[in-house]
């Protein structure tokens, strides 16, 4: 996809495919007609993570082609696979991004739910999503599925 200077995101999805972590109903893609063939325009990614002895969900990679930014399809993407997981009985999701931009689908800061990324960041971008079935857990240092220690 063309949303990203080169191929290690569309590389880092293939990988996910593979991994036990791929939950084929949380993948999102959009699509439009052009010249009677569907384009993929965006796309949205939830994986199972390891949190703690528990397991939670991470959001990544997000992309949406450089002439569909802005229009709000990468919005529709993401809340599409965080209502799907939510509806699966999902109970948290973490992603590392833009704090201004994850706030609209009400992400926080995973410091507030006891949660930590795997690497040193800055406490406002590696976020967390509590949905409804979170019960408090899961807790601790994440641990996502090995295609992403390649990307």
């Amino acid at each position: 996809m063309a949303a990203f200077p080169g191929p290690d995101e569309a590389d880092l999805v293939d990988a996910l495919r593979r991994d036990p972590s791929w939950l084929d109903q949380l993948s999102v893609v959009a699509v439009t007609d052009l010249a009677e063939r569907e384009l993929v325009v965006a796309h949205a990614l939830l994986t199972r993570l390891r949190i703690g002895q528990d397991e939670g969900l991470a959001l990544a990679p997000v992309a949406v082609a450089p002439e569909w930014q802005g229009k709000g399809v990468g919005r529709l993407v993401v809340q599409a696979a965080l209502d799907a997981a939510d509806a699966a009985g999902e109970r948290l999701v973490v992603v590392l991004g833009d704090p201004n931009y994850y706030r609209h689908f009400g992400f926080t800061p995973a410091s507030r739910h006891e949660v930590t990324g795997p690497f040193p960041v800055r406490d406002e971008y590696f976020q967390a999503l509590p949905l409804s079935s979170y019960d408090g857990r899961p807790r601790g240092l994440c641990r996502y599925p090995t295609p992403f220690e390649a990307s």
